[in-house]
């Protein structure tokens, strides 16, 4: 019964999207101007700091609060779409809704003033980190930073958990899937293919996606057939695969850039990769944009620049050109249930790769209390992840001061 009330539900959420998407204005939405839309973004994409969460906040604040440019049940039936996708949702939120309001180049423009500011911050940042990182106050306040970054992380793995995690078979695919990644090294995209066919076996009782099964392991190779040895060739196809299939945002990214970047092509340490992801949560756009610090490090100005329009062209691509044909894959039993089967997987593998980054975060009583303090603060005192991000930037450059001035 209560599946049943989920795919009636499921269902309505989809038939009403389509009709939003095709039909003019609902009544009492505001039809806000080509320049205002490109303007807000722009201002978005200097000020969105605190991850997707916040960034969503903000978004329903203007748009539906302040401004009616949608309603409370437009927005929530378009947040519904943009998570079912791969990537960042808070991105894909403003793509679709340029898109809706002004069109397929209001909905670029939307989606690259959301990431253009933060990119920007980013490559001076990862410069700085460079040239100055080995100083004793920039290490002194990511010994702050750090923990706490990996205390959000983990608060993202219980949620991303429960909202996941719907059924007991779901929940054996998750444990398999760390178990198989930690201690016998399988490869995680092919972990993620194989838990959806479970489930997808599971749901069905028959081997209904037999031919996905043939069709989609090559993709797993690509990476390897030497055709292009250029590093940026190899950056660009690293992150495409990232926006392709980082099912849960930019906790799932971390899962291949942990594979790529630092085993496969030791590009970064995990040191640096947690470095980039501190760094993040202090600067504007997507949380993702650790891929543009890691493109930085591994080539300069050109690597962040691929890195940067790889990794969140999919996005684009899913919503602009893709958007009204992914819908219809909502009320396709077979196909959510094979995703449902990866998203648990992806959960699994993320605890493996934030076991790796804790090593590198976590030494030292001080530090491990940090990391507890963020995560408890989020998961049950419900505080703003906005808010412990910024209170760790404040203490993590108040702890460098400090210890600066008693040397």
């Amino acid at each position: 019964m209560e599946e049943a009330n989920l795919e009636e539900a499921n269902l309505e959420e989809a038939n009403l999207e389509e009709a939003n998407r095709n039909a003019p204005p609902q009544t009492g939405e505001h039809m806000p101007k080509w320049r205002e839309v490109f303007l807000y973004f722009l201002m978005l994409g200097f000020i969105n700091i605190g991850g997707p969460v916040a960034q969503i906040t903000m978004m329903f604040n203007h748009m539906v609060e302040r401004r009616a440019w949608l309603s409370k049940e437009r927005f929530v039936s378009i947040m519904g779409f943009c998570h079912m996708l791969p990537g960042p949702e808070a991105l894909q939120l403003a793509i679709y809704v340029g898109y809706i309001k002004r069109g397929v180049l209001a909905g670029i423009a939307a989606g690259v003033t959301f990431i253009v500011p933060g990119a920007l911050v980013m490559i001076v940042l990862s410069w700085l980190y460079l040239a100055y990182g080995s100083l004793p106050q920039v290490n002194d306040a990511l010994y702050v930073l750090k923990p706490a970054v990996l205390g959000i992380i983990g608060a993202g793995i219980i949620k991303l958990g429960t909202a996941t995690i719907k059924s007991a078979m779901l929940g054996i695919l998750l444990v398999g899937a760390f178990l198989a990644m930690f201690f016998a090294g399988v490869n995680f995209l092919l972990i993620l293919l194989l838990a959806g066919a479970l489930n997808l076996l599971f749901v069905t009782a028959r081997p209904r996606l037999r031919f996905a099964s043939l069709a989609l392991p090559p993709i797993i190779g690509l990476g390897n057939i030497g055709l292009f040895d250029s590093k940026l060739f190899q950056l660009a196809w690293l992150f495409l695969k990232t926006g392709l299939f980082s099912f849960g945002g930019a906790y799932a990214s971390l899962v291949f850039l942990q594979q790529g970047a630092v085993e496969n092509h030791h590009w970064v340490t995990s040191g640096q990769l947690l470095d980039g992801v501190a760094i993040s949560v202090a600067t504007p756009g997507p949380f993702m944009l650790f891929a543009t610090f890691v493109g930085y490090i591994a080539a300069g100005i050109p690597g962040a620049v691929v890195a940067t329009i790889f990794v969140f062209l999919p996005s684009f691509v899913f919503v602009l050109l893709g958007a009204r044909y992914v819908e219809q894959l909502r009320n396709n039993r077979l196909v959510q249930a094979f995703l449902s089967g990866v998203s648990a997987a992806v959960v699994g593998v993320i605890v493996v790769v934030s076991i790796d980054l804790a090593r590198e975060a976590i030494v030292g009583v001080p530090s491990l209390m940090m990391a507890a303090i963020a995560f408890v603060s989020i998961v049950f005192l419900k505080i703003d992840v906005a808010k412990i991000a910024a209170s760790a930037i404040v203490c993590g450059i108040l702890y460098a001061g400090v210890k600066a001035l008693l040397h």
